[in-house]
């Protein structure tokens, strides 16, 4: 009974798994462009889309959440006993605590800090564009440095299940979302961090179909 009960439960964490990777892509497709010019047009825009900034970053925070749940019944399942798959948690859960400070910066302080400064008062326009800067490189770094460890972590799972399908996905979605982050903080191409994003997400489809397999 108690092998059953197992067996359901990872059965459940699989497809839990798998959902998180599909929300993080159907978030990343509704994140809203930015195509502001100038610092007013900012404000509007930021303002605009103060609701569904909170709805596709709050969603995300939620994802990373769920998603550390999932992935240390996964590194269970690859060996707690292993030191390479004890890393790929750790790298994992230090990488989803930068992207949660970046997502509350970008997602929620930031239109916030709009709303306020939308209607101010010339004179205190400056401040407000001081505030923006450096939530800007704030975000500037959380969130490369919060995916990077995350792809160190997936790139920890790769190898300590070199030898399976998973693991040679792994290793190859975490290298992937390396050289993203390290191409797009050199080019300051943004697509690539989306980009990195998105293999994150099939990460997590990966991982909750090699739960599932184990189950059977």
């Amino acid at each position: 009974m108690a092998s059953i009960d197992t067996q359901t439960q990872s059965r459940t964490i699989g497809w839990v798994t798998i959902a998180t990777g599909i929300a993080s892509i159907a978030l990343l497709l509704n994140h809203p462009a930015e195509q502001a010019t100038d610092f007013n047009g900012l404000l509007r825009e930021e303002a605009a889309n103060q609701m569904i900034n909170a709805i596709v970053h709050g969603g995300f925070m939620v994802v990373l959440a769920i998603q550390l749940v999932c992935y240390a019944v996964f590194t269970g399942r690859a060996g707690w006993a292993k030191s390479l798959a004890i890393a790929g948690f750790t790298f994992f859960a230090v990488g989803a605590a930068f992207q949660i400070a970046s997502l509350l910066v970008d997602g929620l302080m930031i239109p916030a800090i709009a709303q306020r400064y939308l209607a101010a008062p010339p004179d205190r326009l400056p401040f407000g564009r001081t505030l923006f800067a450096l939530c800007g490189i704030a975000v500037q770094f959380l969130m490369p440095i919060g995916i990077g460890f995350q792809a160190a972590g997936i790139v920890s799972w790769g190898a300590s299940l070199a030898r399976s399908g998973t693991g040679i996905a792994g290793l190859v979605l975490g290298l992937a979302t390396m050289v993203a982050i390290v191409a797009g903080a050199l080019t300051g191409a943004q697509h690539l961090l989306l980009i990195a994003i998105a293999l994150l997400a099939f990460w997590a489809i990966v991982a909750g179909i090699a739960l599932l397999r184990r189950t059977k």
